[in-house]
């Protein structure tokens, strides 16, 4: 088994084991043990037995389990002290940032609402132009990213800055896409640091790796996630922040392993 599969072992075997340790009702616990015992069995079958094709695409299933599950572990009532930190320290940090032109406030949007493609398009392009050990660096660096941010969502709950009423707005055009797709596809909880950016800055920096250009251009891709977060106030600034960070001790690590 390659490190990123054994990424995905460990991540989940976590967090089945972590089900029996926090304070939910007994039917969460028995789903989320369920839902991580299976994603384990498949790892480990796809990793043996699956044709090599198969093999390389699947992680993309294992990162969007990664995000659902630690959802699964989140008490009913959470305790809204580091949400109140988060709050503070964005009040501070915006009040020091230039705010977002209008015109550059829509792409950004743009930007942010395109965050979805962005994985299977940057796999791709690491599929197509570079060899098993390219593969195998975006998917290690690309998890480590994820679920380095995920994990930590049943023990430091938050909600977005969005779901705050004095931020409730009528959302209309690229906004309201945006959060249409978020009420559908997301759990409506922060991730702490911020996935969105975190996985797609780890993507950009390890197709760069096989194509300097493609690089690049998602790299600004990136940049423009990152403020379309910020800004729209999908995540926190410090979010976005330590996205970044995440992204690239990740990327650091999965150039050495």
């Amino acid at each position: 088994m390659a490190a990123y599969e054994w990424i995905v072992v460990a991540y989940f075997s976590g967090l089945t084991l972590a089900a029996w340790l926090v304070p939910i009702d007994l039917t969460r616990r028995l789903a989320a043990s369920a839902v991580g015992v299976a994603v384990v069995v498949v790892a480990v079958v796809v990793a043996t037995t699956a044709p090599p094709a198969l093999r390389a695409w699947s992680p993309h299933a294992f990162l969007i389990a990664g995000y659902w599950m630690p959802a699964l572990l989140v008490p009913s009532a959470p305790e809204r002290r580091f949400e109140e930190w988060l709050v503070r320290s964005d009040e501070r940090l915006r009040r020091v940032l230039p705010p977002v032109p209008r015109p550059v406030g829509h792409l950004v949007e743009l930007a942010y609402l395109l965050c979805y493609p962005l994985i299977p398009l940057s796999f791709a392009i690491v599929w197509l132009n570079g060899e098993g050990s390219d593969v195998r660096r975006f998917w290690l660096s690309v998890l480590l990213s994820g679920y380095t941010c995920y994990v930590s969502l049943p023990w430091l709950v938050s909600r977005p800055p969005r779901s705050h009423p004095e931020h409730e707005t009528n959302r209309r055009g690229l906004p309201g896409i945006n959060a249409r797709l978020l009420g559908c596809l997301s759990h409506r909880l922060n991730t702490f640091p911020s996935g969105h950016v975190a996985v797609t800055a780890a993507a950009a920096a390890s197709v760069a790796f096989v194509s300097v250009p493609a690089g690049l251009a998602l790299g600004v891709a990136v940049a423009a996630i990152g403020v379309g977060a910020a800004a729209g106030r999908y995540h926190y600034v410090i979010d976005v922040i330590l996205g970044l960070v995440t992204a690239a001790a990740a990327v650091a690590v999965a150039g050495v392993a």
